[in-house]
């Protein structure tokens, strides 16, 4: 059951086409080996507050968070974030003053519940 959560500056909304963004990390995911494309549940959260670093040379983030359940090597997991940072940076996320970053965690299988 895979997760998708980016959460990023809600400054970006006016930048940055999330939906479309949203649907392309989707399928990106859907894609890779091991994933279901029905298994899986993507959001995007705008951030009102935040501050990334001193607050001068990055003002805006975007993060986006994949949860898997246990199982997956480190060499796919390591694709995925790599296949998404790219895909987001592509889409036009990044420039000198948006950090991106992509993190590849895992679900407690034991307290998972669906």
């Amino acid at each position: 059951m895979p997760h998708i959560i980016v959460e990023y500056s809600d400054v970006l909304s006016s930048s940055v086409d999330m939906p479309k963004l949203l649907d392309k990390l989707h399928h990106n995911l859907a894609d890779q080996e091991s994933v279901n494309i029905h298994a899986i549940k993507s959001r995007a959260i705008p951030v009102q507050y935040s501050i990334v670093g001193d607050g001068e040379e990055m003002d805006k983030f975007v993060h986006i968070n994949v949860k898997l359940l246990p199982g997956r090597d480190d060499a796919l997991k390591k694709k995925m974030a790599s296949d998404l940072f790219a895909l987001a940076r592509d889409h036009g996320v990044a420039d000198e003053r948006v950090s991106l970053s992509v993190e590849i965690s895992e679900l407690h299988a034991e307290s998972y519940t669906k």
